[in-house]
């Protein structure tokens, strides 16, 4: 949806115009859309990979236009706005409207791969083009820092984060613990192979960027049945974020980070005690290790 992928159509004494295609065809904009109906829960994806096709170099933009109005005025931005007010009646796009809100708060996770062609961009049905594409996309060196980009969020979200308990409130502070997971089983032996590959790189996982003590590869993070479970002390204000750092790569964000303390509770339905089958009260933090006839009391 920038300015140079969707150049406006200037016309004479009229004005400049902008079609719906980049609101309502947007397939990055129906993804989006399509992830807020199967995952309801979730407040925003891990990463968003963008595959294009391609575009013309920054020199081979048809730009030419009589309208001197800066990009400013005349800019997508505005051009959408217009759009919307105009069509807002349209249930189509207000509903892209919103999706794009969503977009413009997650650009931080979104990876695009795509290439530069030196003169203009072939035709999208033009088939005998591909095997010339195929060759330039694995002659890009480009792609290689933002392909391991991926890759490193991609295994940073096989990991997820669960509390123990509710939480206790000290200070204004969540004092509680937690365990760090893995989508990967102790049964798969792909788990075996990850711990490896992530010691070799000196990986560690990090609480609100502080250090969480441990290697990945120690035994203790492994439970009876051999699954991930890397043990986590709380003492945290709602939101707090946990990722995995490589390296001296930057850190990735595990699935779902950041966290706030409330949304965990409701989610793993810690506070819900008539939804279980026993009705009976799950325990908070504090009532481990007293006992019985005290937690009655508690």
């Amino acid at each position: 949806m920038l300015h140079s992928f969707f150049p406006p159509k200037y016309i004479r004494e009229v004005g400049t115009f902008q079609d719906a295609g980049p609101l309502e065809n947007d397939p990055l904009l129906l993804a989006l859309s399509e992830v807020d109906v199967m995952f309801p829960l979730v407040g925003e994806p891990d990463f968003v990979i963008s595959l294009g096709t391609g575009e013309p170099g920054p020199r081979n933009y048809d730009l030419s236009t009589d309208d001197s109005r800066s990009i400013r005025k005349n800019g997508m931005f505005t051009r959408s706005r217009d759009l919307i007010l105009e069509k807002m009646r349209d249930k189509p796009v207000r509903r892209a409207y919103k999706t794009t809100r969503r977009l413009f708060q997650i650009l931080h996770r979104v990876h695009r791969l795509s290439i530069d062609f030196e003169g203009a961009e072939p035709r999208l049905d033009d088939t005998r083009s591909m095997p010339v594409l195929k060759e330039k996309v694995q002659r890009d060196h480009s792609l290689s820092k933002k392909i391991d980009d991926i890759t490193r969020c991609v295994v940073a979200s096989l990991f997820y984060f669960e509390l123990d308990s509710i939480p206790e409130r000290f200070d204004g502070k969540h004092v509680g613990t937690g365990h760090i997971l893995c989508s990967l089983r102790g049964n798969n032996p792909a788990l075996k192979l990850l711990l490896n590959q992530l010691s070799d790189r000196s990986a560690g996982f990090y609480l609100n960027n502080n250090p969480i003590l441990g290697t990945l590869h120690d035994s203790s993070n492994l439970g009876e049945n051999g699954d991930f479970r890397k043990r986590v002390e709380l003492n945290v204000a709602d939101r707090f974020t946990v990722s995995l750092k490589q390296g001296d790569s930057e850190p990735c964000d595990i699935s779902a980070s950041p966290f706030s303390v409330d949304k965990l509770i409701e989610a793993q339905g810690l506070n819900a005690d008539f939804g279980r089958a026993s009705h009976r009260r799950k325990k908070r933090a504090a009532d481990w290790g007293l006992p019985a006839a005290k937690r009655q009391r508690h």
